[in-house]
Parts: C-alpha cells; structure tokens; sequence
C-alpha cells in the first residue's frame, strides 16, 4: 500500500485518481464493478475517492462479502 501526504492540490488530484484505480482493481478481483468508482477533487490538500452510485444489491452483496472474509480470518467461518 503507497500512502502519500501530497502537499499540493495538483498531486492530491493524482493520488485520488489512483487510490481509486487501486480500489477499483481490487473490487474487480473480487467480483465486484462499481463504474462510478473515480479519483475525485482533492479536500483540504488531501486525494478523495468518490464511490459514486451503487446499487442495493450490490452493497448488501458487498457487505456480505467483507463479513465473511473477517469472520474467516477471526476463525469463525459461516
């Protein structure tokens, strides 16, 4: 994982920018698209992600994934 503090709105733009590709590669990997996934206008010097609109079914579809793999790793698979 690369964290940066940019220091200047220019460069906060391209880390939200690619915070988001990150994201978006690794919601894909696990089977997920959100096409409204972007890098958004940085906020207070800082790189932003907007998760834009997202379905229902896909959030509860999300959720459900998360909770299963946390209780894999606490050892308490479903």
């Amino acid at each position: 994982m690369n964290q940066q503090n940019p220091s200047s709105g220019d460069s906060a733009l391209a880390q939200g920018q690619q915070a988001a590709q990150e994201l978006a590669s690794a919601l894909a990997t696990a089977g997920f698209i959100f096409p409204s996934l972007r890098g958004g206008y940085p906020v207070m010097e800082r790189g932003r992600v907007e998760l834009g609109g997202i379905s229902a079914s896909e959030v509860f579809r999300l959720a459900a994934w998360i909770r299963e793999r946390t209780e894999m790793r606490r050892g308490r698979p479903r």
